[in-house]
């Protein structure tokens, strides 16, 4: 029988992908690294406009939010106050700080935008160091309760002066809160500072009611405007007026002269600042009405004038006219920080 030389088992060739696998394994590769390169880019655009934004002073907010962040600061220290021993501080000892890092150094804020920093602090007074490190205890206490973190600034040991410990924590709404020793007057203070806050002056707050004569229907006697922070507004009636001789310099009336009372009570949590340019109209709102700039008398000295938290105050303005008008169309904004209203006044 014929023998045969055992045969080596033949090599099978391994599977190799056809070329539609190929060509979709490649696709998807370069899927994938362009996905990633535009996640990438994205992540950069973002990082560097967060960068210039930050380098810029932040985001560009409105005039109303900065008057919110304003008032609640102002709450939050007048809070902390409240909280120390009677006699140590009060509410109406509150000193604005003047702030030189809110500045536009570098020149990012175009027309209409500004920035300020509502920061207020306020003078305390202990009869001896015992006092204070309780009143600092008991205020230490109050803000853990409220969740948020404290940080101690210890007392030095080779202080040449008279120190004493002190607090600091970040409130609600990012307001930094403090009690220590004034570096400048090595005396005790409590401190709250809202930040720095980039705004548009056009965006101030708007109102929430209206009515009457700026409910912006047909003239009326008088009417009135609530802002939303609670500041209120009453024009009118306008009544018939005859300036004193010489009262009014210059500026002379004509045939037709009117008074305008304007009441303003501030039931926010700041200061209004009046000014005389709150008062106007749109253009040839009133043909050959004119205003005479001497009036009202509080806002002669160019200066702002003041209505505080919880006060009004009533001014008087005057507009003159050679032909009797219909009725007046006035706008008024009590401050910088309140938008202008339109008031259509009937004149008797």
């Amino acid at each position: 029988m014929e023998k045969h030389p055992p045969q080596e088992p033949a090599d099978t060739p391994a599977d190799t992908p056809t070329t539609d696998e190929a060509g979709r394994t490649v696709a998807v590769r370069r899927r994938l690294v362009l996905l990633a390169s535009a996640a990438l880019l994205v992540w950069a655009c973002t990082a560097v406009s967060g960068w210039f934004e930050g380098l810029a002073g932040g985001s560009v907010r409105t005039a109303a939010d900065y008057r919110t962040q304003d008032i609640r600061t102002r709450e939050a220290g007048k809070t902390a106050v409240a909280a120390l021993r009677p006699g140590a501080g009060k509410a109406d000892w509150m000193h604005k700080e003047d702030s030189t890092s809110c500045t536009d150094d570098l020149g990012f804020d175009g027309d209409g935008v500004t920035r300020g920093r509502p920061s207020y602090s306020w003078t305390l007074y202990y009869a001896d160091k015992a006092d204070y490190l309780a009143d600092l205890d008991r205020l230490r206490t109050a803000w853990r309760r409220h969740g948020w973190k404290v940080e101690d600034t210890p007392e030095p040991k080779d202080a040449s002066e008279p120190y004493r410990p002190g607090i600091s924590t970040v409130a609600d709404h990012g307001i930094a809160l403090s009690m220590g020793m004034n570096p400048y007057t090595r005396k005790p203070f409590l401190s709250a500072d809202g930040g720095c806050v980039r705004y548009r002056t056009g965006q101030g707050v708007a109102a929430r009611k209206s009515s009457g004569a700026a409910a912006g229907r047909s003239p009326a006697r008088e009417g009135t405007v609530t802002y939303d922070d609670g500041v209120r507004v009453a024009i009118g009636p306008v009544r018939p007026f005859t300036p004193p001789p010489g009262g009014t310099g210059a500026d002379a009336p004509a045939a037709h002269t009117y008074r305008v009372p304007v009441t303003v009570t501030n039931g926010s949590g700041a200061p209004v600042e009046l000014r005389g340019h709150d008062i106007g109209s749109f253009e040839h709102a009133n043909p050959g009405v004119r205003r005479l700039t001497g009036y009202p008398a509080e806002l002669g000295s160019g200066s702002p004038h003041v209505v505080a938290e919880g006060e009004s105050t009533h001014l008087e303005f005057v507009y003159t006219a050679e032909r009797k008008p219909s009725h007046l169309e006035l706008q008024y904004g009590p401050g910088a920080f309140h938008r202008p209203s339109s008031w259509s006044l009937s004149v008797p």
